[in-house]
């Protein structure tokens, strides 16, 4: 018996071991390969004098500002960035993409410290707010609670230059007493921003006016999922070939030689006339539909909930690049996006709605950048700081109005909110 098992666990190390060994050949044939194939194409480049296919980060990131002023500026109000800062600006952010699971919504992101980019211990986004005032008989600030996806938390901004940032700067050079929250998370849809908005409600914390700044992702998940109403990426999480399709993606992307080969070889063996991203076509009639009616359902709940709970809701339909009419050369080069046909056309049907556009609370700004040639856009939705502190400024009289509408109405019933008087 010591025998039979002796002679089982030695072909179970005889099979540890050679497939140990094939995994070392295989990653040492790969990274040779790797490491072979970026020589040949830079001695390639050299040779034909093209550009380097690849940048180190600093040289990446001054580039991108110069061409989409996709990054901050410093502090001290410099018009251009170093790029020491600009690298590790573009480092912070990669880092800060990690999450946790959070009930409900499903992600979050975790407390995070950096340079730039700051989440306190609550998950949320650290926004600029004036320093408090400790004034006997003072009354609170206006609380303004701020929901979206990534634009909104600040994709390509520092802290102080979120949409939440220069919305509460704004407020505070007008003489308004007021505290912004910034509860914009990545990816979130507007069902993931109510839920967001209920749980806060639970915990007691009800806002004065909460505000909400919403599209790009429920168009997005529409098409992901061919249903309306459903979370962006939730494909993912059905249906395993389309997860390991997207991480393989990412985990190849590191292969810039092995890509670049295979990228030649696609282009020799394809016909001319197949080459290029392939034309994705429009949402069908129904999803659309759906989409604005699943969109509609949500302002009409929070408008119920702000009703008992005392506080004032505003809605805002986001502008995207594939809407915009004037496009600078880099943003027109992104505009052949293979979702601009997506986008173009619920936008339009969100142009057309009645029942939106009649709504006092919506505001549809998906036109604000129409007639600025200057490139706002770091990608096909997320704003540099200089196009997230237009945003606030499209956003800061309707606030201002309400914050003016709450100076003068009585605390009475369920409300909970306080005369705020102005500094």
């Amino acid at each position: 018996m010591t025998r039979v098992m002796l002679r089982i666990l030695m072909a179970i190390g005889s099979v540890l071991r050679t497939g140990w060994l094939i995994l070392g050949i295989t990653l040492v044939l790969l990274i040779v390969g790797e490491v072979g194939l970026r020589l040949a194409f830079a001695v390639k480049d050299r040779l034909m004098d093209r550009p380097r296919t690849e940048h180190p980060p600093a040289a990446l990131a001054a580039r991108s500002r110069k061409d989409a002023r996709d990054l901050p500026v410093p502090a001290a109000g410099s018009t251009d960035l170093d790029p020491e800062q600009a690298s590790d600006f573009v480092a912070e952010r990669r880092g800060a993409y990690r999450y946790i699971p959070r009930p409900y919504v499903h992600w979050g992101h975790p407390p995070l410290q950096g340079r730039y980019i700051n989440v306190n211990r609550d998950g949320l986004r650290v926004t600029w707010n004036p320093p408090p005032q400790e004034v006997a008989g003072d009354p609170p600030p206006v609380r303004v609670f701020t929901f979206g996806s990534s634009t909104m938390w600040g994709h390509g901004a520092r802290d102080d230059y979120t949409i939440p940032s220069h919305l509460s700067k704004l407020l505070h050079a007008q003489g308004y007493r007021a505290e912004v929250t910034n509860y914009g998370e990545a990816a979130y849809v507007s069902t993931q921003e109510i839920i967001t908005l209920l749980r806060c409600i639970q915990r007691g914390e009800i806002p004065d006016i909460a505000l909400f700044y919403s599209g790009a992702n429920d168009v997005l998940a529409s098409y992901e999922t061919g249903e309306a109403g459903l979370l962006t990426g939730w494909s993912w999480r059905v249906d395993p070939n389309l997860w390991l399709r997207a991480h393989g993606r990412r985990l190849l992307g590191n292969f810039q030689g092995f890509r670049r080969f295979m990228t030649g070889l696609r282009r020799y063996i394809r016909p001319p006339a197949s080459i290029g991203r392939p034309q994705i076509p429009p949402l069908g009639d129904q999803v659309a539909r759906q989409t604005l009616r699943v969109y509609e359902a949500n302002l009409t709940f929070i408008e119920l909930l702000g009703r008992h709970y005392g506080f004032e809701p505003l809605f805002y339909w986001q502008p995207v690049l594939f809407s915009k009419q004037r496009r600078s050369p880099r943003e027109q080069a992104r505009v052949e996006h293979r979702f601009s046909r997506i986008f173009e056309d619920m936008y339009r049907r969100v142009r057309q709605s009645e029942a939106l556009n009649g709504h006092a609370r919506f505001h549809n700004i998906s036109d604000l950048f129409d007639d600025l040639e200057e490139p706002y856009y770091v990608d096909g939705w997320h704003l540099s700081e200089a196009g997230n502190r237009l945003i606030a400024e499209a956003m800061a009289d309707d606030v201002i109005e309400l914050i003016e509408q709450l100076l003068h109405r009585p605390t009475t019933g369920n409300s909970t909110i306080p005369s705020h008087p102005r500094t």
